[in-house]
């Protein structure tokens, strides 16, 4: 992993031309105390479970079917498509058509990260022939909500798994970010990520989360479907209730 982390950090530095500029994420984490970050110690756990956590996905008989509804699946943050391989085999199996960013380790809201995200997002709601689903793990899921804000006519439904959209959050997570921050957009519109979504939406959120505070990663807006569930942060895309209720969020969008 750490291998794939730095081939895609000096990938990512010789695409991009360096300025003065780099986002501005004072408003991602607060500093008020307001919020608070999940305990260091509960990353542990949170390793444990992504070692050791391996439940059975809920029967597909019980399910409605995808009827080839195709869905884009973005992984979480220093994570690549092999992380959410499970839920796109279980969605397959279920009739649904995922397919995986392919843009290597997620290492942020670079420019060559965005402009491929919306390059993906109109060839395959173009394959579709109308509009996809956009799913998205914990950062994966805050990308899906600014492709959400720029490409409505091509994203029928987003769904987000342990995101913390819903900012200034904390994270144990944020020594890391901040240290991936320089390779960010500069034109990365943060403010917008928490404001309501053009298209419905379906949040996932655990009081188990080791990574991200649980209460920034749900929302209040009207077409917003809130679940919470148990378990780790890193796991939640295996979590037979997740897979349940992402089949029957996205089946409702099936004409």
């Amino acid at each position: 992993m750490l291998s794939h982390l730095r081939a895609n950090l000096q990938a990512q530095r010789a695409e991009q031309v360096y300025s003065s500029a780099m986002a501005d994420l004072s408003s991602i984490f607060d500093r008020t105390g307001a919020v608070r970050r999940p305990d260091y110690a509960q990353l542990l756990h949170e390793l444990g479970a992504l070692l050791n956590s391996r439940p059975e996905p809920p029967p597909f008989a019980t399910l409605p079917n995808g009827r080839g509804q195709v869905a884009l699946v973005l992984p979480g943050f220093l994570t690549s498509d092999l992380l959410t391989l499970s839920l796109r085999q279980f969605l397959t199996a279920q009739g649904f058509r995922p397919f995986g960013w392919q843009h290597g380790v997620n290492v942020g809201p670079t420019t060559s990260a965005l402009l491929h995200l919306r390059d993906r997002v109109r060839a395959l709601s173009d394959l579709n022939d109308g509009p996809i689903a956009v799913i998205g793990v914990s950062l994966g899921g805050l990308l899906a909500r600014d492709l959400a804000y720029d490409c409505p006519e091509r994203i029928r439904h987003v769904v987000t798994l342990a995101s913390p959209f819903r900012l200034p959050t904390a994270s144990t997570f944020e020594p890391l970010v901040r240290m991936c921050g320089p390779l960010f957009d500069a034109e990365l519109n943060i403010a917008r990520l928490s404001t309501p979504l053009p298209m419905p939406s379906t949040a996932f959120f655990t009081r188990d989360d080791g990574v991200v505070a649980w209460e920034s990663c749900r929302s209040d807006d009207p077409d917003c479907a809130n679940f919470e569930v148990t378990g780790r942060h890193m796991t939640i895309c295996r979590n037979p209730e997740v897979l349940t209720q992402i089949v029957h969020a996205l089946a409702k969008d099936v004409r």
